[in-house]
């Protein structure tokens, strides 16, 4: 590690020293325009704020290029976070000037990163054009991907990026995005196949390493899966999606204390989950903490109460209390929704006696997680929808 701070240090050395030999030149060529924007691009990579707002600031009052310096000006904006005032400068210059994907792109970032991937995906369509063998930026590339897995056009997705992947047109980590669409598109060998080429390939990104994590479960590999995860969360700590993974490696492994606190800690990030409130509430149970398993099953419940697994999971909790009428009327809402619902069969086993004990229970769960794990090819769990996508 002091290694790589040591290179890192001395890069950013280099940066700075280059910058002053440019800031020297201008000082010489003050009216050379061109020079103006590399000193620019050198502050703005080695993040000297102070000299990039100057140069905004002559760049703008000289008037030679001013469409060009609010691009830079609003480029400045979103590295310093300050994401209203650059959406107000592109907006701008996207009304002034021709079609430009360099704005459209910004302009679609900042709205992914406020949630509206409808805007996102609106912005970016232009530039993604129906024929794969015409040329789409590769920064493009990743977040129309993203936008689409957010709306759920999983379909559209697959197929925009394998018509591109096969033309050898898609980047390592556009191919990335596509394989945890793969995942949640319940296309695991898909996933596996796009996975390990974003990985070969250098790409290293969160969606690869998830989606790979996600492969390895499938495949009951429970420590490749932890593997995966630990770079997962090296890059992205407080990732909801990362945790629940890793939650349900660990029930897999049957380290049930540990994968509570990893569940809790991913329905804290993304409370709006209601599979991981489901693996929350399984954990606990085979913790013998039956009232902490009837407030995960019941927070799950308040998201949707058209979800089968839910009346379900709460039947099993109502059946270990001894409230059978609770029970059988919870399985029937189960069953009504669900005909093959899982979690009420395992609630009308409890009331016919056939699990009653703490280890019966405890493979009943590993029963349910692994009979949806084993096939290739099947949703990593029935129990689970689809789990939440990667912001931009």
């Amino acid at each position: 590690m002091s290694a790589i701070l040591s290179r890192s240090s001395q890069a950013n050395s280099e940066g700075s020293k280059r910058l002053d030999r440019l800031l020297s030149f201008l000082h010489s060529d003050p009216q050379n325009e061109t020079l103006r924007a590399d000193v620019f691009e050198q502050a703005f990579d080695v993040g000297n704020e102070e000299v990039a707002e100057q140069l905004i600031a002559v760049g703008l009052e000289l008037g030679r290029d001013p469409n060009a310096w609010r691009f830079r000006e609003a480029r400045l904006r979103m590295a310093q976070r300050r994401f209203e005032e650059a959406e107000d400068l592109l907006t701008r210059l996207k009304q002034q000037m021709e079609p430009q994907p360099a704005i459209s792109h910004n302009l679609a970032f900042i709205a992914a990163l406020r949630g509206d991937y409808q805007a996102c995906f609106e912005e970016l369509l232009p530039w993604t054009s129906k024929d794969p063998a015409v040329e789409v930026d590769p920064s493009i590339q990743t977040l129309w991907l993203k936008s689409l897995h957010h709306l759920s056009k999983l379909e559209l997705a697959l197929q925009w990026a394998e018509q591109r992947r096969a033309l050898g047109k898609l980047t390592p980590a556009a191919i990335g995005v596509a394989s945890l669409i793969a995942i949640d598109a319940d296309q695991t060998v898909k996933a596996k196949e796009l996975a390990d080429q974003a990985l070969a390939a250098g790409d290293g990104s969160l969606e690869a390493l998830l989606a790979r994590a996600a492969v390895a479960l499938a495949e009951r590999d429970t420590t490749r899966a932890h593997q995966y995860l630990q770079q997962a969360m090296q890059r992205a700590p407080d990732n909801g999606r990362c945790w629940s993974t890793l939650g349900l490696a660990q029930m897999l492994d049957m380290d049930i204390t540990t994968a509570r606190q990893s569940l809790q800690k991913a329905v804290t990030l993304m409370p709006g989950h209601i599979g991981t409130w489901h693996s929350l509430g399984w954990a606990c149970l085979v913790d013998k903490d039956i009232d902490a398993a009837q407030q995960a099953f019941e927070a799950a419940m308040q998201l949707d109460r058209n979800f089968g697994e839910s009346h379900g999971a709460l039947a099993i909790i109502a059946a270990l209390r001894g409230q059978r009428t609770s029970a059988i009327e919870q399985i029937r809402r189960a069953t009504g929704l669900d005909k093959n619902s899982l979690s009420a069969g395992y609630a009308q086993a409890v009331l016919n006696g056939e699990i009653a004990d703490p280890q019966s229970l405890q493979n009943a769960m590993h029963g349910l997680l692994s009979s949806r794990i084993a096939p290739m090819g099947e949703p990593l769990l029935d129990l689970l929808p689809p789990l939440p996508q990667i912001n931009a």
